[in-house]
């Protein structure tokens, strides 16, 4: 067990913390708890960088942590924009589009996950440019709303909107990245061509079928011939 790996436990932890915080805020208004969710999220994302400078500057990678880290980053970033999404008078409402678009992505992806790691045993995960830049704006648009609360700051600007229309842009493009990439594994798949009995039942099922065309046509025939 690698420190970055108990890191990265202790931001799982905190998930709830900022919920529970950012949940209480939104309903009642009351400071402590906003301070309390701001201070989560806070110690959450500095954690972040403070456990990959540990990994990489002593060598301290495992396939535990490359499964956590990634983990405790969405469920913060899912969580936020759930609380984000719903009507409130201290926060402000991120568009559905936007909920549509990130949530829509992340099934598909998890979908494929599960889809690739089935048949292929190991998913091979290369993270995109765009894909970072995703996810960097979509943290900026939970840290925007929760910072700046139902009055944005006090700007007369609607800069939110902005943001979540880059954050969505460059969520959906990520589809178009990804999408040919879990293709292009599961042809490498042997179950994803025909087998040979599957080959050997629909060459069984072609001759049948010919077989008892041509003896309706030589009925047919016969027929014919009987009739003159």
């Amino acid at each position: 067990m690698t420190i970055p790996n108990y890191i990265s436990i202790f931001r799982l932890m905190l998930v709830p913390v900022f919920v529970i915080s950012l949940l209480d805020f939104a309903d009642t208004g009351t400071v402590l708890s906003w301070w309390i969710a701001v201070g989560a999220f806070l110690v959450a994302a500095v954690s972040d960088g403070v456990d990959g400078y540990i990994a990489r500057r002593f060598k301290q990678r495992s396939e535990m942590g490359a499964f956590l880290d990634p983990m405790a980053d969405k469920l913060l970033l899912v969580s936020g924009l759930v609380v984000l999404s719903f009507s409130s008078d201290h926060l402000p409402q991120l568009p559905v589009w936007m909920i549509g678009v990130v949530f829509g992505r992340d099934l598909f992806l998890l979908l494929g996950f599960f889809l690739i790691t089935h048949w292929c045993g190991k998913m091979k995960i290369q993270p995109h440019f765009i894909s970072k830049c995703a996810t960097v704006l979509q943290m900026f648009v939970v840290a925007w709303g929760v910072l700046g609360e139902r009055d944005q700051f006090g700007l007369e600007f609607d800069w939110l909107f902005w943001w979540c229309l880059a954050a969505t842009v460059c969520t959906g493009s990520t589809f178009l990245i990804y999408f040919p990439a879990g293709m292009k594994q599961l042809r490498t798949v042997p179950a994803s061509s025909p087998s040979e009995d599957q080959s050997r039942r629909l060459v069984r099922l072609d001759f049948e079928v010919d077989r008892s065309t041509r003896a309706g046509g030589v009925a047919k025939s016969s027929d014919d011939g009987e009739g003159v």
